[in-house]
């Protein structure tokens, strides 16, 4: 990983997204705080519907919370003028799940490539475009044929690739990968991933890698984030996670990881949670988590816990960890 700079990227400060659904309201972000620096790579990890892809989106401003602030280089983006928000556009990317639903079919990869940077009119003429384009693509492993080429004469890998090339075509300080490698084979997950990390030495961006993969989260991520309900229940440097993980429905998470040792898979403790997850909509008094856990106790089922550091470098939002 390059080296990561000591003053915050991105900044979250008590980070609220609801939307009104029938019913009430849906706390899908309930109070997020989180930092970000540049060259880093946040991992975000938890259960489908946990609230990964609406703080990614919040990041993004394409969904306005509710409460707390997104700091960009310390400035609230909601509170940017015309000229700072387009700005912000071109220096937040994203990197989208779906590979196939994510390229304009009826776009030449090229013109793809280069929408970004035909909005912000990054380029002097079209020699200097074109050469731009190839340039790109040869960065993804992409030669100059693929340029005119559309994108259902691609491969799943090969696509995601070109949506990698977009995104760094506006030369952008932070990109939100959401569930980038989720679709692929597993092979091509591995290169994507390796080719992230390649463009990541190269130059220099910090990422937020939005993911259920555990396994795939460890091999990219300088500190993992790991959220439950809206909330982040633990965050650690990634060997941390793994190795000294403090909260059960961190612990629960990676006992579901197979491991590839037949002997090791047959002996290990498998955590498996009871009951329901609570609703969005009506959250539970106390610790959200406090229904599944073998280890709640009264003051988890009244108290809600708040995100506390516990070592350096490593906090935990449960009662009972030390």
């Amino acid at each position: 990983m390059p080296e990561i700079a000591k003053a915050p990227l991105l900044e979250l400060k008590d980070v609220k997204t609801f939307f009104k659904v029938q019913g009430g309201i849906l706390k899908a972000v309930n109070g997020v705080s989180l930092t970000v620096r540049q060259g880093e790579t946040i991992g975000l990890v938890g259960e489908s519907g946990c609230g990964k892809s609406t703080l990614g989106k919040t990041v993004l401003r394409l969904l306005k919370p509710v409460g707390g602030q997104v700091l960009f280089e310390g400035e609230d983006i909601w509170a940017f003028d015309r000229k700072r928000r387009k700005e912000y556009t071109r220096q937040v990317q994203m990197i989208f799940q779906d590979p196939y639903a994510c390229l304009d079919p009826l776009s030449v990869i090229g013109d793809t490539v280069a929408e970004g940077m035909d909005v912000h009119r990054m380029h002097a003429d079209k020699q200097a475009r074109g050469r731009e384009i190839l340039r790109l693509l040869s960065d993804v492993g992409l030669n100059s044929s693929h340029a005119e080429r559309f994108p259902h004469e691609f491969s799943g890998g090969q696509r995601q690739r070109v949506g990698i090339a977009r995104a760094l075509s506006l030369q952008p300080r932070l990109i939100v990968c959401d569930e980038p490698i989720s679709a692929l084979d597993v092979s091509i997950q591995a290169q994507v991933v390796n080719l992230l990390k390649k463009l990541q030495r190269e130059m220099g961006m910090a990422y937020i890698f939005i993911t259920h993969d555990l396994s795939m989260v460890r091999q990219i991520s300088d500190r993992i984030a790991v959220m439950y309900l809206g909330n982040i229940v633990e965050i650690a440097n990634s060997e941390d996670i793994y190795l000294s993980n403090k909260h059960p429905y961190t612990k629960a998470l990676l006992s579901a990881i197979p491991i590839a040792d037949p002997a090791v898979e047959r002996t290990r403790e498998r955590i498996v949670l009871s009951g329901d997850v609570p609703s969005p909509v009506n959250l539970p008094a106390g610790c959200a988590f406090a229904g599944r856990c073998p280890h709640a106790c009264d003051r988890c089922r009244q108290e809600t816990p708040v995100l506390r550091e516990i070592e350096p470098g490593h906090q935990v939002a449960c009662h009972l960890a030390t």
